[in-house]
């Protein structure tokens, strides 16, 4: 039977460095393992928009409001964070649809010409009223009521029921970019009327509550529409997940309590 040698200690001691070098320069070499984050959900917000639905900071950081905080949460929901991108009222739509934003809420495809699909599920309604000065004596009960009027809109936005008005020169559209510049409107006799959402008037009030007694907002709702988040069909996120998040959210009641919170309307 023949004896394995031991090497005397010094080799052993040579061999050990050597290999541990060898082992660090293996390290050296060998690409580190990246693990990436999640791309970030960037959400297209519109400009002009008022409180509740957006607060902002200056003409681009988006600083509150329902809408940041849905977007926030369903970002959260996707593993993800929210990034928030004001685009003006003409361009939000072709940002979401040419791959620069991922979603865009509170819209519909009433509102986007020639786009049926990518669409989510059902949110919550916007409905939108008519204000007039207190002192007017219009009971608003439709569009033919508007007739002969001046009416204050916000830039960018369709009026389907009164375009026919407008068009034959019956009425007029006094174009705004922000919701007080539409009250200003009315103030100082440049329109006759405006039409923007409740929760828009109501966000209004709020922080001007002294103005209430100075206006009359219809009864009757001019429009009401369930909105819907248009998601691009470039987005790294898919309609089916961020729909499962909404779904989660509305199931629960979070966007109830979101909306309630905002005072903003469910019905």
């Amino acid at each position: 039977m023949t004896m394995a040698t031991s090497l005397p200690a010094p080799a052993r001691h040579l061999a050990w460095h050597k290999a541990m070098a060898l082992l660090l320069c293996l390290q050296l070499l060998w690409p580190a393992t990246v693990v990436a984050e999640p791309a970030r959900l960037r959400i297209a917000q519109t400009e002009g928009m008022g409180y509740p639905l957006l607060t902002l900071n200056g003409p681009s950081e988006v600083s509150g409001g329902f809408l940041k905080e849905l977007g926030d949460r369903v970002a959260e929901l996707l593993g993800t964070q929210a990034e928030h991108i004001v685009y003006s009222r003409r361009r939000v739509e072709q940002a979401v649809l040419g791959g620069s934003a991922d979603m865009l809420c509170y819209s519909s495809p009433l509102w986007v010409k020639n786009v049926d699909e990518h669409w989510t599920i059902a949110l919550l309604p916007q409905i939108e009223r008519v204000v007039v000065p207190a002192a007017s004596s219009l009971v608003y009960g439709g569009p033919e009521d508007l007739a002969g009027m001046r009416i204050a809109v916000m830039l960018g936005y369709n009026f389907p029921a009164l375009q026919p008005l407008f068009d034959s020169g019956r009425a007029t559209r006094v174009n705004e970019t922000r919701v007080d510049l539409l009250f200003r409107q009315l103030e100082l006799g440049i329109a006759d009327a405006m039409i923007v959402s409740e929760a828009e008037i109501e966000g209004y009030f709020k922080t001007r509550p002294a103005e209430r007694e100075r206006y009359k907002v219809s009864s009757k709702a001019y429009s009401s529409v369930d909105t819907r988040c248009l998601v691009s069909p470039q987005s790294n996120w898919a309609l089916t997940a961020i729909d499962r998040a909404l779904l989660t959210m509305l199931k629960s009641g979070e966007i109830a309590r979101m909306a309630q919170r905002y005072g903003m309307s469910m019905r």
